[in-house]
Parts: C-alpha cells; sequence; structure tokens
C-alpha cells in the first residue's frame, strides 16, 4: 500500500514507535513453523521456517498493518503498561516454619528477611550481585 496521507503516515510512525511486547512460538504442526506476533496486537502475526524469519516478515508487515486499521478506522491498541513491584510481600506460613527460620537466620548471623532472601535468591537461579535472574 502506498501511503498517501501525511496525516495518516505521522500516525503510523507514532504506532510504530510504541513499545509492543512481541512473542516468537515454535508450532510443530505442518513441519514445524514460527509464528511472531504482538501481545497487544492479536490480529497482527506472521509465520516463518525459523524464528528469525517470522520477525522480519512481521517487522515488514507492521506499518502496512498499521495503515490498513488506520483506513478503516479500526482502533489501534496501545502497548500495555509494565507492571510496577514495590520489593515487598505478605507471606503466611505455619508459626513452625516461621521459628525455624528464625533460628536458622540467628544461627547464619543475618537477620530473617537476609535469611529468606538468600533462600529464595538461590531457589531461583537470582544473582544478588547483578539483580537479575541468570540467563535472563
Amino acid at each position: 500500500m502506498i501511503i498517501k496521507n501525511n496525516h495518516i503516515k505521522n500516525q503510523i510512525e507514532y504506532y510504530m514507535s510504541l513499545p509492543y511486547t512481541m512473542t516468537v512460538k515454535y508450532r510443530p504442526e505442518q513441519g514445524g513453523y514460527y509464528v511472531a506476533s504482538y501481545v497487544e496486537l492479536p490480529d497482527l502475526n506472521m509465520t516463518g521456517k525459523t524464528p528469525e524469519e517470522a520477525v522480519k516478515e512481521l517487522l515488514i508487515e507492521k506499518p502496512e498493518w498499521f495503515e490498513t486499521c488506520l483506513k478503516l478506522g479500526i482502533k489501534i491498541p496501545l502497548p500495555a503498561e509494565p507492571q510496577k513491584y514495590s520489593g515487598k510481600i505478605v507471606l503466611r506460613m505455619p508459626p513452625t516454619m516461621h521459628e525455624s527460620l528464625i533460628q536458622i537466620a540467628e544461627l547464619e548471623g543475618v537477620s530473617l528477611n537476609q535469611y529468606m532472601l538468600a533462600s529464595l535468591s538461590r531457589s531461583i537461579g537470582f544473582d544478588e550481585g547483578k539483580k537479575s535472574r541468570a540467563g535472563r
């Protein structure tokens, strides 16, 4: 499609600049293929023999998809807002477990919070020095 209307061109550029959440999933059907799509734009997806091919096709199709929606008056969803986490949780546990955790923390010479944080970090492969999960 050729973009004739400058107003539509500006709108396409606006939507193209937004941080939509892309996903790529493998589908084993029909010999296997990959589907690239955007979480917020369920009607926009492309396929390929490799993840890279699916993504390339999706990126090529994206401006044309926006243009079609704009010309037809179809509402284009905005990207999802990233969730914000406070770092605080309320955790209920049996009193005997609470007592055991406090005793272990005291033996280790750390606070209950520090002991639980270190234990949780180890269980999910969290690198305490880097503030992110390993391999993420």
